[in-house]
């Protein structure tokens, strides 16, 4: 069997990962949380649960000898875009740490492990309308905080598989969403925002920031799939665009929920929800991803947004 160890694993997408990874009786999981162990243990057992901060290289290294896992995914990290030009020294401390502990410890205590770096878009930034859409030659230009910590991730990522000829996999992931997102992220907060108007708690008022920002949304389904079939196939040293290859505005994710609601809202602009420093457009070119791996996006933007929704009705 392979030893997994997932990082982060607490997190939105790593309950998602964690959730496909443990179906496989081929795989013996290890995870990460920042918090309790018993926000997994509907999934895997809490002794394979490991409470710490990775930031903290002693433990990281401890856990490392440990595991001895032949393969790591990295989710952990402080990914909040629009709080990290405010906590922009804890962002870029902490995410450049923690993947620096793992990767010593990887080349310390697991040289032959296989490390899937989950890098970010957001390192794009910038981007010229002539480069889009997005492939992985486009030049990195981070607008925020919370950007330019994936940047330093993904080239520590890089350094250590040219220094040390590590098998280290970076994956930049376009947006990607689901039952289970919080409400700092766009789709969530317009879904919640959705349901507690046509219940009547809320004014028929949707607070909105960026009307015509435009991002390339994978289901999260979709995206762990990607992330399980880098693990098998990717190779070496590579870095890989995995996004849907579509791009939409929140003016349309807005129409999109207002079908699936039933009701119309009146749309607001609220100052305090505007990036200043957004990204105006991002959507990928997968194609190297897609030819190595085999890859494709099963479920549509609307059935997402569907099940957003769905999920905000219950809470």
């Amino acid at each position: 069997m392979k030893r997994v160890l997932v990082t982060g694993a607490s997190g939105f997408v790593g309950k998602h990962l964690i959730e496909k990874l443990v179906l496989s009786p081929d795989l013996d999981i290890f995870a990460t949380v920042y918090s309790s162990p018993e926000s997994l243990s509907q999934f895997m057992p809490t002794d394979k649960i490991f409470s710490l901060d990775l930031t903290e290289s002693d433990k990281v290294l401890e856990l490392v000898q440990s595991v001895r896992p032949d393969i790591i995914y990295n989710l952990a990290a402080l990914s909040i875009v629009q709080n990290s030009v405010e906590n922009a020294k804890n962002v870029l401390t902490s995410n450049i740490a923690l993947q620096y502990n793992l990767l010593e410890s990887m080349r310390l205590h697991a040289p032959y492990c296989r490390f899937i770096a989950i890098c970010s878009a957001n390192e794009y930034g910038l981007v010229k309308e002539s480069d889009l859409p997005i492939d992985e030659l486009t030049p990195l230009m981070p607008l925020n905080p919370y950007a330019t910590s994936k940047v330093a991730q993904d080239m520590l990522a890089l350094q250590y598989y040219l220094a040390y000829d590590l098998d280290i996999v970076r994956l930049r992931p376009f947006n990607h969403t689901g039952s289970g997102q919080s409400i700092d992220f766009i789709i969530p907060s317009l879904a919640k925002q959705f349901v507690d108007i046509k219940a009547g708690r809320i004014a028929p008022k949707l607070l909105v920031g960026n009307l015509e920002t435009v991002r390339d949304f994978t289901d999260v389904s979709d995206m762990v799939s990607a992330y399980s079939l880098a693990a098998d196939k990717c190779v070496k040293g590579e870095v890989y665009n995995v996004g849907f290859g579509k791009g939409i505005s929140v003016r349309e994710i807005i129409a999109l929920l207002s079908e699936i609601a039933g009701i119309e809202v009146e749309v607001v602009v609220d100052k305090a929800r505007v990036r200043r420093s957004d990204v105006p457009t991002l959507v990928s070119d997968s194609t190297k991803f897609r030819q190595t791996t085999g890859w494709a996006p099963t479920i549509k933007l609307k059935e997402t947004l569907s099940h957003v929704y769905n999920y905000w009705l219950t809470k």
